[in-house]
């Protein structure tokens, strides 16, 4: 069903030239990226063949063996969040929000919540989702959802939850934040991009996928393009910030080109020692 390839191109990330590597080919619109990056596993969605009683599945990548496998527990899996301190998993589905078990390479049995269809998900500090249905945020504590009253009815698409606990969200009308400790979230940017995705970098910085390339807040708190992209869909960041990103048939990580001549300068020398 999946397939590994090794090719190899050339990409612009805010001008600096970086490395295109294809890590997964041949899969079906890899979509609603998670990173556990103490295990350096992506976990994501794919839409379901024809022939399968699933609209979608979640499925597990070992970036380093490149090895993708289903995770069966998940009615129609969709969305995934990482507790990064913990190394936790969480994955939803029409049937609620389940904990992943590396040990047996699916969900435990029991849900954390069920009844409730998942649109999204993220975790700082605590879990947070959004439900299919109503399309509001929810943040899971001592094992009870909670919704966020000052973000009813925004019908939510997607979000992140920043370095400094402020929610940054994406709806039909544009991008939007609550402030940490605010009652009422503000029009950050109302052009009309196809978002499908917002996650943080390493430094909490918030960066979102759209169909026509990555973006990123920058220094002057303005929504900045990074990389253009003909069809993005999934986006992550791996232990050492690497860009973890997907189109509608592959799974590519971006290094940068002078990171890449670095650690093969070191390579010649351990070989030549």
């Amino acid at each position: 069903m999946f397939s590994y390839q090794e090719d190899v191109a050339f990409m612009e990330v805010s001008g600096k030239l970086h490395k295109k590597h294809v890590v997964l080919a041949d899969v079906n619109i890899p979509y609603k990226f998670s990173l556990n990056r103490s295990k350096d596993c992506l976990f994501f969605c794919i839409n379901a063949d024809d022939f399968s009683e699933h609209s979608f599945h979640s499925v597990v990548l070992d970036l380093q063996s490149r090895l993708a496998t289903i995770i069966p527990g998940v009615r129609n899996g969709f969305a995934s969040a990482v507790d990064q301190t913990t190394g936790a998993v969480y994955l939803g589905g029409s049937d609620g929000i389940y904990q992943y078990n590396f040990h047996t390479k699916d969900v435990n049995r029991l849900p954390l919540i069920s009844g409730v269809d998942i649109f999204d998900m993220y975790f700082h500090n605590y879990l947070y989702f959004v439900d299919t249905a109503n399309q509001n945020i929810h943040v899971l504590k001592n094992n009870l959802p909670i919704l966020i009253p000052e973000l009813k009815d925004y019908q939510i698409q997607h979000f992140v939850v920043d370095a400094q606990e402020n929610v940054i969200f994406v709806n039909s009308t544009g991008l939007f934040i609550l402030m940490k400790g605010s009652k009422l979230a503000t029009l950050y940017d109302d052009r009309s991009i196809n978002f499908r995705g917002a996650t943080t970098d390493m430094q909490g910085v918030p960066h979102f996928i759209a169909q026509d390339g990555i973006y990123s807040i920058d220094e002057n708190k303005e929504l900045v393009k990074i990389i253009t992209l003909d069809n993005g869909y999934g986006l992550a960041f791996d232990k050492d910030n690497n860009i973890i990103y997907s189109d509608e048939r592959t799974v590519n990580k971006l290094i940068s080109h002078e990171k890449s001549r670095a650690r093969l300068q070191e390579a010649v020398i351990s070989n030549q020692s």
